[in-house]
């Protein structure tokens, strides 16, 4: 062993440092030094070519090299910062994304009760999915949220989501029938179907809780301004003894249908405690309700 080790020191042409003898606390320590500056290049290179070559799609597995400056914004955009910039949209660019050729938009509300897993609401929109020729009619929903946590999961659900607030009033608990909440809730829909009237939008309401398995728009009658469901149909569409239903409703924008929900909105003043759907059987026989036609 000694000998071969000689052969390879001298016949290099005596340039070299021999090494320490085998065994030898020297010898120890050159290979320890050795070592370490082996492990430092390979950890420089290692987290340069992290840093140069790491794929846009790739989890970056060092924590403090984030890919970019937004790399960590940008996977909660949909739950953070997106539903504040799509609340300033405003209502005028969401009915104008959402309509129809005829300018018309099918909407339902939402709030914070309504979106646990697996609930209604998530049947509703899997109903669109599932039904007959109806997938096409999704992209002409909007999701009036009326709330913070309904609006940020509308976004992930849909493309069409608006956040109506109401000053002093939280819609984000379940609202029993009939309590103050409730009432507030309906007539809070009724001032906003006013509001995409006004703006040259004919409007279906549906309730989330109705399943749309077929395409309603060929049962409607053309030559009619305002048609609602009813608990109770006695044959004659036209019959004022219908009781209607304002869970689903289509409605054409014209200055008679803007009017009817201005007197139908003001009309829960002088019915106070009744919700819309009451209050709409009292005022089908007023009036100023047949002089509109």
């Amino acid at each position: 062993m000694d000998s071969e080790a000689g052969s390879n020191t001298t016949g290099g042409g005596g340039s070299q440092t021999p090494p320490p003898e085998l065994g030898g606390s020297h010898h120890k320590n050159y290979l320890f030094r050795h070592l370490l500056r082996a492990l430092l290049l390979f950890t420089m290179v290692t987290v340069a070519c992290l840093v140069i070559f790491q794929p846009s799609s790739a989890v970056t597995p060092f924590k403090f090299i984030p890919r970019s400056i937004y790399s960590f914004s940008f996977s909660n955009a949909t739950t953070s910062r997106a539903p504040r910039g799509n609340e300033k949209l405003g209502l005028k660019q969401i009915l104008k994304r959402a309509a129809m050729p005829d300018k018309t938009v099918i909407i339902t509300t939402l709030n914070e009760a309504w979106i646990e897993p697996n609930s209604i609401f998530d049947l509703f929109l899997e109903s669109f999915k599932i039904g007959n020729q109806t997938l096409w009619l999704l992209k002409h929903l909007v999701v009036v949220a009326l709330d913070q946590r309904a609006f940020d999961h509308c976004l992930k659900t849909h493309l069409h989501c608006y956040f109506l607030t109401t000053e002093g009033v939280n819609f984000s608990e379940e609202a029993h029938f009939m309590t103050p909440d409730y009432l507030k809730m309906m007539w809070t829909r009724i001032d906003f179907l006013r509001i995409v009237l006004q703006r040259g939008y004919n409007f279906v309401f549906t309730d989330a809780d109705i399943m749309w398995l077929r395409n309603p728009f060929p049962h409607f009658y053309s030559d009619t301004n305002f048609q609602i469901s009813c608990d109770s149909f006695g044959g004659n569409p036209s019959d004022l003894n219908n009781a209607p239903n304002g869970g689903f409703n289509y409605v054409k924008s014209n200055n008679q249908t803007i009017e009817f929900y201005k007197f139908w909105y003001k009309s829960r003043e002088y019915y106070p405690g009744k919700h819309d759907q009451d209050v709409l059987n009292k005022i089908k026989y007023d009036p100023f309700v047949r002089r509109l036609d």
